[in-house]
């Protein structure tokens, strides 16, 4: 959401090209066909007399002044042309991941950049790739790329948002902003599965919140946390199993109590703890201890570990 609203934002400025990329494509020549897209700057190439017709990219220009043999080649000759019009470009890539291509985009972009063309890029990730990319030292262009991570949503605003749209009550509207710790497909599916059972009862007071939370954790699981066990180790999983085994009320759980029910040593069991950290699960910013990060975890891995 966030990354679409930059893009559109700033779309609005004349100056400025915007075009979003799927990274699941090939991403120079997917940039290169979107940029010859845009009716503006079709009709800038076509003055300019550039002939993109070998890569499959518009009509063969006769006499043409240039004509790319390569979608770096291609994309390096709109640049010049938006340069020459004075226009920025940025490119956004949604749910990045290392590959061949992006490696690829990487090199072009360095190049790019060292040709003083104003072309930026505004990628999102999972942290975990975004670090796959970012430990790749050979792609100089994203490895100097600065990273925000963003962090959970604010309690307060999801809080005052349940208020203001469902016209709940204050002690409500804390409660569900609890639940949703921040976790953004929480915070809308909870509000979703809320507010439906509020229209099939007369009262705010007989809304059944058992009914609200199984529908919670049935979209939590199908929209992510499936996806996240099917990438764990049997390590992992094992830890994770026995916090949900040890977890009592909302309070943190021993270190030593996990690793021990399951026998695992300190270093060991250090190195599938960073690993749980780093992809979000759990918290560690207890000294000595961990708890879920993400909201009704635990429910999903009790159910995970029942079979």
């Amino acid at each position: 959401v966030l990354l679409g609203d930059i893009r559109n934002r700033i779309g609005e400025s004349k100056e400025w090209i915007t075009v979003d990329v799927n990274p699941e494509s090939d991403i120079l020549k997917s940039l290169a066909s979107s940029l010859y897209l845009i009716p503006q700057l079709k009709a800038l190439f076509v003055e300019a007399r550039l002939d993109f017709s070998l890569l499959g990219i518009g009509v063969h220009i006769d006499n043409a002044s240039l004509m790319a043999s390569t979608e770096e080649d291609a994309i390096n000759m709109m640049l010049q042309a938006l340069t020459k019009h004075h226009k920025k470009l940025l490119i956004t890539i949604d749910e990045v991941t290392y590959n061949k291509d992006i490696a690829k985009f990487s090199h072009a972009m360095s190049s790019f950049a060292s040709a003083g063309y104003d072309v930026y890029v505004l990628m999102t990730g999972l942290k975990e790739n975004i670090n796959a990319i970012k430990n790749e030292s050979s792609l100089t262009f994203l490895y100097r790329a600065k990273v925000e991570e963003l962090d959970r949503l604010n309690l307060i605003t999801i809080k005052n948002s349940y208020k203001k749209v469902m016209k709940l009550d204050d002690d409500i509207a804390s409660e569900l902003a609890h639940i949703s710790a921040g976790y953004s497909l929480a915070f809308q599916a909870l509000g979703f599965h809320y507010w439906n059972e509020m229209c099939c009862t007369q009262d705010d007071d007989d809304v059944d919140m058992d009914v609200v939370l199984d529908e919670l954790d049935a979209t939590l699981s199908e929209l992510a946390y499936d996806k996240i066990w099917s990438e764990l180790s049997r390590n992992d999983r094992q830890i994770l199993i026995a916090m949900s085994s040890l977890r009592q009320a909302e309070g943190p759980i021993k270190v030593d109590s996990i690793r021990k029910a399951i026998g695992m040593t300190s270093n060991t069991f250090t190195t599938y703890r960073n690993r749980l950290i780093e992809k979000g699960i759990v918290d560690g910013s207890d000294y000595g201890h961990l708890s879920f990060k993400l909201p009704r975890f635990w429910v999903f891995v009790d159910m995970m570990a029942r079979g």
